[in-house]
């Protein structure tokens, strides 16, 4: 059985039984009302987007469902590698939100598991936990077992609430939220026929030790032996855990029960782990032997030279940049991009982890993880398509984060010397733990190159800085936010109705309010509200696209009352608008007014002609740069625009030129912004729609079409021809992120102010040189012609001021024990002169410390150089530049050889120099 024909028949059967296959959630965990659950990093279960559904705060369309979801799992990062861990899988899942319940869900896994139309597969080789207190469910079980002659005693066993409940522990401890008992499904994978394969007079007994039924003792015994393997659990979520922490003081100590009534509706929550459990079906030792994993394999094997099954360390090796080139390409395929916290750093650090393996145990010198992408586009591209429409993009993002990291190492090497040389007996744990976890430096290479040195690690230090780690990489995927980030508190109000593509004003009802002070000041004695309506004109920040502003009007016979919308967000489809009164007689707004709702039409047409001209620059990048550029972020306000891009170098000046020039040509052709609503998702990108990376889209979208030059998936406002956008400027470009662009530009009325600003700016400097604004450049050259002129004729006659002088060669030398010392105050000159004055000095006179002090901009700076026989003798420049600059009110050091330092009065220059002999003879002495 492949991992393929698995996805492809459980997706299969599950639709013949009336449900809805549902895509998988993006690896960044929205749920299915499009909010981004903050409780987690990463999406790791099949349960995870369908938490409003479970909670009944939105209502599918079919409340029967089939999923395969990808998932990341960090928490066991480091046993990865083994046989069978991963931190990227696929959860095969089929839920029912108040539809069927245990009988037809225990049927559903029955028939899947064992039907020859589906997997066919003996049952005397499966076995069953559940809970000990759920008699339906082992009743479930017994009914089918005893269809095929099978004792269910020997075959369902009742286990206690840390196995057998959801979420684990939950019957007694909670947390509060909903709950309820699961049942696991297990395959023998053991040596010979299962335990009681044959009657118990032929001498078949449990797990292989003699006649006999088989008991719960012989089951947990074989499952401590790795014979059973857990293929699928089917979670049954019909209770609500309610409770109070113990002590509110220390909610470490948990929860004390209060009781655990029935929801209103039961729903199934099931999940199957892919590629386990293809590879037990299969006859497999180990995932990695699954046709998923083979193209990859290929691929390290061919990169290497080393075929893999012919050397335990690098087989090792090889697992982990399967599974870590598998994690990485599905989280930047969902527009999870490296950097140093959250999922960039968990993303940064699977790289890193590999790309040292393949560098280090199997000798690849090259960069290669980005070649290995296409192992996992061919094994599994066709049904996760999004891993083919990103190929630019992932594999220009490998490709820049492992050079960045390649570069990071080798400065590792060095930081490690140096800290060696620091901790010459035991290197600190946090600072081997900085290696590993900045450099990629494993605790056993730090552990290696530190005895070479005779220098011990502090190795429990060294686990307490991993553990914090850790605890940031699973990112509170615990069992306490099972149900985290489903927001409540707006009861059942109906989402609201957006009539802002259309109009910029409407009539509305308000529904609900919610009045806040945070962060916003009082007006006129009044707190600011939230305010949903039934409908509303305002437009909702998301998309990069910051909500409205303008004002909601109440009508009392000849009065009119007035609130400012100061902004307006949206929560499970509800807008919210934040309003604050305009007079002190406003008062409050209250569910039930009417209303007169207004947009700022001015600021809106700002922020459409900078929403459209993100569009066009878009399209723009991907034309001059490449088409691995995909939007990785924007801003859109009525001021500016920010687009943030994936590009791993900063872009040329020509580059620039090309993509405002393309803009602008684009938008002078007056081009008609079409916008196309509720089309399917496949039919958008099969008419060349971008999506926006990392978003989530639903079954129809909104595409929004700028002739034949731009076409993109979007919810915002835009102008409706692109000669609205006016002149486009980009006002600056650097870096936002490892592997991460960002451009800022300006249009329309700010295009305009910027253009009257650099005209006045371009004014005022030809004035100053009394040129015309046409003959400025010309008139700068002459300028800075005439200034390096003047610099030359200075430094020449400094220079021979003071070779005149008598004060570098022909100074007299102060000796000191054996070491001669000059000392010069050169005055207000280039310090470039006083430096190569003190070199000649001590070139021909190995035994000579020149010291030399020059004023400059009201400051003084001392110079020291010391030969090479007087830094033998114990002279060491750093040291004497110190503590002679204390006197001036300054401070600095250096090499032993040479140094600087910087001091701030000038006056105390002859002094400081006087105290260098008696500086100079306590290092000698």
């Amino acid at each position: 059985m492949t991992v393929r024909e698995l996805r492809e028949k459980y997706l299969s059967f599950f639709e013949s039984k009336g449900h809805s296959v549902f895509p998988s959630g993006s690896l960044v965990p929205y749920d299915v009302t499009g909010r981004l659950d903050e409780s987690l990093l990463f999406n790791g279960a099949g349960m995870i987007q369908f938490k409003p559904y479970f909670r009944g705060v939105a209502q599918p369309e079919n409340k029967k469902l089939a999923t395969a979801q990808k998932c990341v799992r960090t928490g066991d990062i480091d046993e990865v590698g083994d046989l069978s861990h991963l931190t990227f899988f696929e959860m095969m899942g089929n839920f029912s939100f108040g539809d069927y319940f245990k009988a037809q869900a225990i049927a559903y896994s029955w028939e899947f598991l064992t039907s020859k139309e589906w997997l066919g597969l003996d049952p005397r080789k499966l076995s069953f936990t559940v809970h000990e207190s759920d008699h339906e469910a082992f009743d479930e079980w017994s009914f089918w077992l005893r269809s095929v002659d099978i004792d269910p005693e020997t075959r369902v066993f009742r286990l206690g609430e840390e196995t057998n409940y959801w979420p684990a522990g939950a019957f007694s401890n909670g947390p509060p939220g909903p709950c309820g008992p699961n049942s696991e499904m297990f395959y023998w994978v053991g040596d010979g026929p299962p335990p009681l394969a044959a009657k118990p007079e032929e001498g078949a007994g449990g797990g292989g030790s003699g006649a006999g039924p088989y008991t719960r003792e012989d089951w947990l015994r074989d499952d401590e032996a790795k014979r059973w393997l857990e293929i699928w659990n089917d979670v049954f979520i019909q209770y609500e855990w309610q409770g109070h922490l113990r002590n509110p003081a220390r909610p470490s100590e948990g929860y004390e029960k209060d009781g655990m009534p029935a929801l209103p509706f039961m729903s199934v929550d099931t999940g199957m782990g892919l590629e386990r459990t293809a590879a037990a079906l299969a006859g497999h030792d180990s995932v990695y032997d699954t046709d998923v994993f083979q193209p990859i394999l290929g691929l390290i094997s061919g990169l290497s030279g080393s075929a893999y099954g012919s050397d335990a360390a690098k087989d090792r090796a090889a697992r982990i940049i399967a599974d870590h080139i598998r994690t990485a390409v599905f989280c930047i395929a969902d527009g999870i991009l490296p950097g140093n916290s959250g999922r960039g750093y968990v993303l940064r650090r699977l790289i890193r982890r590999a790309v040292l393996k393949g560098q280090r145990v199997l000798g690849i010198e090259k960069p290669f993880f980005h070649e290995v992408y296409q192992g996992v586009a061919e094994s599994m591209g066709d049904h996760y398509t999004e891993l083919v429409e990103r190929h630019d993009v992932i594999v220009e993002t490998l490709r820049n984060e492992e050079a960045l990291f390649r570069r990071t190492l080798a400065q590792g090497t060095s930081l490690l010397q140096d800290e060696l040389g620091r901790h010459q007996q035991t290197l600190p744990g946090e600072i081997a733990f900085r290696l590993y976890d900045t450099y990629g430096f494993p605790l056993e290479v730090t552990q290696e190159l530190a005895d070479e040195a005779g220098v011990g690690v502090d190795v429990e230090g060294y686990e307490l800085a991993l553990k914090e780690a850790q605890e940031r990489s699973r990112g509170g995927q615990d069992r306490a936010t099972v149900y985290g980030g489903v927001e409540g508190g707006l009861g059942d109000l109906p989402a609201t109705r957006f009539l802002g593509y259309e109009s910029a004003e409407a009539d509305a009802t308000v529904l609900h309010v919610l009045a806040t002070s945070e962060g916003v000041p009082e007006h006129g004695g009044e707190e600011p509200q939230y305010v949903a309506l039934d409908q509303t004109p305002f437009y909702a920040a998301s998309g990069g696209q910051i909500g409205d502003e303008g004002w909601l009007e109440v009508q009392e016979g000849e009065a009119t009352h007035a609130w400012r919308v100061r902004d307006v967000t949206k929560r499970e489809n509800v807008f919210l608008h934040l309003v604050e009164p305009t007079t002190p007689t406003a008062g409050m707004l209250a569910p039930g007014m009417q209303v007169h709702a207004r947009i700022d039409e001015g600021r809106r047409a700002m922020i459409r002609r900078n929403h459209t001209a993100t569009h066009l620059l878009h399209a723009a990048l991907r034309q001059v740069l490449g088409t691995h550029v995909t939007q990785a972020g924007s801003y859109v306000g009525p001021d500016r625009l920010r687009f943030d891009f994936t590009h791993g170098k900063a872009m040329s000046e020509a580059e620039k030129a090309e993509v405002e020039r393309i803009v602008n040509e684009e938008a002078l052709r007056n081009l008609r912004v079409e916008t196309h609503v509720d089309i399917p998702v496949a039919e958008a990108k099969a008419r060349g729609a971008m999506a926006l990376f990392g978003e989530k889209y639903g079954d129809k979208v909104r595409m929004v079409e700028v002739g034949e030059f731009s076409r993109e998936l979007c919810g915002g406002t835009h102008v409706r021809t692109t000669g609205e956008i006016g002149l486009f400027k980009i006002l600056g470009e650097a870096s936002a992120a490892s592997g991460v662009r960002r451009i800022e530009a300006v249009t329309g009325e700010e295009a305009y102010r910027w253009v009257l600003e650099q005209s006045r700016l371009l004014q005022e400097a030809a004035s100053l040189l009394k040129a015309s604004p046409e003959n400025l450049t010309v008139s700068v050259q002459k300028t800075l012609e005439q200034l390096r002129e003047e610099r030359q004729k200075r430094q020449k006659a400094e220079q021979a001021a003071i070779a005149g002088s008598g004060t570098d060669r022909q100074s007299p030398n102060i000796e000191v024990k054996g070491i001669f010392l000059q000392a010069v105050n050169y005055g207000e000159i280039d310090p470039k002169i006083a430096a190569n004055a003190l070199d000649d000095a001590v070139a021909s006179n190995p035994d000579l410390v020149a010291v030399a002090a020059v004023t400059s901009n009201g400051k003084i700076q001392f110079s020291c150089k010391a030969g090479p026989e007087a830094v033998r003798r114990g002279a060491h420049a750093g040291n004497l530049v110190r503590e002679i600059a204390k006197i001036a009110g300054g401070g600095g050091g250096g090499r032993p050889d040479f140094a600087t330092a910087g001091g701030k009065d000038p006056s105390k220059a002859d002094e400081a120099l006087a105290a260098a002999r008696n500086a100079l003879e306590a290092m000698l002495a």
